[in-house]
């Protein structure tokens, strides 16, 4: 009788090892994908952050587009950005001062 009583005992505790690796195993699978669920998290974080900053760029350029269709406008930087001049004009270059 104390045989049989000795191999219930070394069956239980291998059952034990066994649930315990397994209940490790899950853990680990878990932790793993955690960690990944928290990268793909904040890369489309990242990302939602870009595409809002392109929104407001594409915003931006299509009211400098509607702009550009007034020829007050196109004057405006005819005249600050390329230096143009009207006929009969006299062209004011201010000089920089160092």
């Amino acid at each position: 009788m104390a045989a049989s009583k000795r191999t219930v005992k070394y069956r239980v505790r291998w059952f034990r090892v066994t649930v315990l690796a397994v209940v490790a195993y899950c853990v680990y699978v878990l932790a793993g994908q955690q960690t990944e669920l928290n990268a793909l998290n904040r890369e489309a974080e990242a990302t939602r952050i870009r595409l809002e900053q392109l929104r407001q760029a594409n915003q931006s350029l299509a009211d400098e587009k509607g702009r550009l269709t007034t020829p007050a406008y196109v004057e405006k930087l005819a005249r600050e950005e390329l230096g143009l001049v009207k006929p009969g004009e006299v062209p004011y270059i201010p000089v920089e001062k160092n």
